[in-house]
């Protein structure tokens, strides 16, 4: 069956399909997941992740919502994410 985030998968030659998108920390634990369509570009769904990740208590100043350093695949690799 379908769903809102499906789309043609292009390996599939038009079936329908999904990419599951994880973000951890350096340790392997999970900060936020995505589920994307098939056809849609791996860089489109950095953005998404990033701002799901939820506050992280520091013991000085504000909570943290962004990471200070990013390692990520080439796939996710664009200019305006630079």
């Amino acid at each position: 069956e379908k769903g809102e985030l499906t789309g043609p998968n292009p390996v599939d030659r038009g079936k329908y399909g999904s990419k599951i998108h994880l973000l951890t920390e350096r340790t392997g634990l999970p900060l936020s997941l995505a589920i994307s369509g098939a056809n849609v570009h791996d860089s489109q769904a950095l953005i998404p992740l990033v701002d799901a990740i939820p506050p992280i208590r520091s013991r000085r100043g504000p909570r943290r919502r962004r990471p200070g350093k990013l390692h990520a695949d080439k796939a996710y690799d664009h200019r305006f994410i630079r």
